[in-house]
């Protein structure tokens, strides 16, 4: 991946996005450092799968890939549910 300075990016905008469209994928650096990423539009056709993002490190994958159960409900000290008791604030 090309890094392109963001001096050279206000002088030079309409060449970087031209790159950009064409499909390239560009890091724009502020005094050497990156800083952003300049890249063609996704569309729904090229859709990301969990794999490729945590391999560009867009995402951090999960600890566990196992699927996790719902949490069991818990009952209000007074034995009442808490759908019961937001039902009941509701209708005041």
């Amino acid at each position: 991946m090309d890094r392109v300075a963001l001096r050279e990016l206000r002088n030079q905008a309409s060449r970087v996005v031209r790159r950009a469209r064409a499909g390239e994928r560009l890091i724009i650096t502020v005094d050497g450092i990156p800083a952003a990423e300049i890249g063609p539009v996704r569309t729904a056709d090229a859709a990301v799968s969990l794999d490729e993002l945590i391999a560009t490190g867009s995402v951090v994958a999960p600890r566990s890939r196992s699927a996790q159960r719902p949490p069991v409900p818990q009952r209000a000290p007074t034995g009442r549910s808490s759908s019961d008791v937001l039902r009941e604030l509701r209708e005041r």
